[in-house]
């Protein structure tokens, strides 16, 4: 994560040098505003931030918008905005459908799988998106939730949980820990790219956010009431156009 995090502030800072550079010196013959730079900038930390996280969706709607900011220059002002969004949004499900492999390779759970479900490490669980939502209660120590164009529900139960991978691409998934016990500290990864992940915590957790949110919404619900002997869990990852909430039980 750290190393991610260096490589990306790198990457960024560079990019924002040369476009400063560029726009001062005029080498560019189209006038920009401030504000345009500015939107660059930070759509190029969304762009370099989504392909660091090998997150499909938010680099090609990341373009899309730069497409959409610098249609003049480009010569597509023909392209409705509704155009490039469109064809991003078909872009984004027909990349990810032919990566899946490479992607199982960066994320280990995602390995065991079908054209009709994911691995569990029990059993195939459909993602079928006109189906009901799937609903299973887990009872390990590290529990892996894959939702793909579908929804699940889970309810996790553990005497000594310490790891929970949650991704969700085009779907949702809502995660319920309530019946859960924590020796010391533990994790839960999450990763969404348009799709929404609620979290269902006790209120007696002292919960870390490293959080990386491009273009998405992350809110918590009710109030947290962590004690001297609360453990601590770090909800860490990616957050790219979809929504995290975290409800405090």
């Amino acid at each position: 994560m750290r190393n991610r995090n260096g490589i990306f502030w790198g990457l960024f800072l560079l990019l924002s040098a040369a476009i400063l550079v560029v726009s001062q010196l005029h080498l560019i013959t189209y006038t920009f505003s401030f504000w345009t730079i500015v939107a660059t900038i930070f759509l190029a930390a969304v762009l370099i931030k989504s392909l660091v996280y090998f997150a499909i969706p938010g680099t090609v709607f990341s373009l899309a918008f730069l497409a959409i900011l610098y249609a003049k220059p480009l010569g597509i002002m023909a392209l409705t905005p509704w155009t490039i969004l469109g064809a991003a949004l078909l872009i984004s499900i027909g990349l990810s459908l032919i990566f899946r492999p490479l992607l199982a390779k960066k994320r280990p759970w995602l390995r065991h799988h079908n054209y009709g479900g994911h691995w569990n490490g029990k059993e195939y669980v459909n993602f079928d998106s006109h189906a009901d939502p799937d609903v299973e209660t887990v009872s390990d120590s590290d529990v892996n939730v894959y939702v793909k164009m579908g929804s699940s529900i889970r309810y996790v139960k553990s005497d000594d949980f310490k790891k929970a991978d949650i991704d969700v691409s085009m779907g949702d998934a809502k995660v319920y820990f309530e019946n859960v016990k924590i020796q010391d500290s533990a994790v839960i990864n999450v990763k969404a790219s348009l799709g929404g992940i609620e979290l269902y915590i006790p209120k007696n957790w002292n919960v870390i956010k490293e959080i990386d949110n491009n273009l998405g919404g992350v809110s918590e619900v009710g109030f947290s009431d962590v004690a001297a002997d609360s453990p601590s869990v770090t909800i860490r990852g990616l957050v790219s156009l979809s929504g995290l909430k975290i409800n405090y039980i």
